[in-house]
């Protein structure tokens, strides 16, 4: 097993964690560098089955804590997620019953969810190498369709990272299926911070735990 290396974390990790600062502060960004920022956190996943025909598909790829650190953090997004649903309902009515998966939630929703992660993700660099675990990444299956069948077939993947204009990483790992344990909770959970409105309604999905195998730093720099 190997670890996320030091250039892939400067712009995937602490990038976006920094990212997410600005947004906390309120700082002002065309829509267009908002999306730009997003490409951080939503890389390819590629799969291939037994036959190696190749499938390519974005997902929301996270970061996970040590083990150590992962019942806290879950504690802590059940009384985030709670405490956001409560406001949600006085903002909409007690008898708003709210969704389970939001695709376009409001800012205020998106801050409270960033201001979280920050606190229980997203650290300075001291506290990071403490409390993630770098040589894993993690995501949930969606579907169940294409992806779900190649990983069953073959667990060996790529995942390709893009920032515009030229930063291209790809982590080459071994998927590890988790329908149940802490890191399926710990991730679903902060997928919900970012999806979720109604914890209750929560489609708990399973986790990909992707082993890091190599990283590959394929980016074209200005000379």
């Amino acid at each position: 097993m190997s670890r996320l290396t030091d250039d892939f974390l400067a712009n995937f990790y602490y990038g976006l964690r920094e990212d997410y600062l600005e947004r906390v502060k309120g700082e002002k960004k065309p829509l267009s560098e908002v999306f730009l920022g997003l490409t951080r956190n939503n890389p390819v996943m590629i799969t291939c089955d037994q036959h190696l025909v190749p499938n390519g598909a974005v997902k929301s790829v996270g970061y996970i804590l040590k083990k150590q650190y992962l019942q806290e953090a879950i504690g802590a997004y059940d009384q985030f997620l709670n405490w956001r649903w409560a406001k949600i309902q006085e903002q909409m009515g007690s008898g708003y019953e709210g969704q389970g998966w939001v695709y376009s939630p409001n800012p205020a929703f998106i801050v409270d969810g960033l201001r979280h992660s920050l606190e229980y993700i997203y650290f300075d660099r001291k506290e990071a190498e403490k409390k993630v675990n770098f040589e894993v990444l993690g995501t949930l299956e969606g579907f169940g369709k294409k992806t779900w069948e190649n990983v069953r077939q073959n667990t060996k993947a790529a995942i390709v990272y893009y920032y515009p204009p030229g930063t291209h990483f790809q982590v080459t790992c071994t998927v590890e299926v988790q329908k149940s344990g802490l890191v399926r909770e710990f991730i679903n959970r902060a997928a919900c911070a970012a999806h979720g409105e109604n914890p209750a309604k929560w489609p708990w999905r399973t986790a990909y735990i992707f082993h890091v195998e190599e990283v590959l730093d394929k980016s074209v720099y200005p000379a």
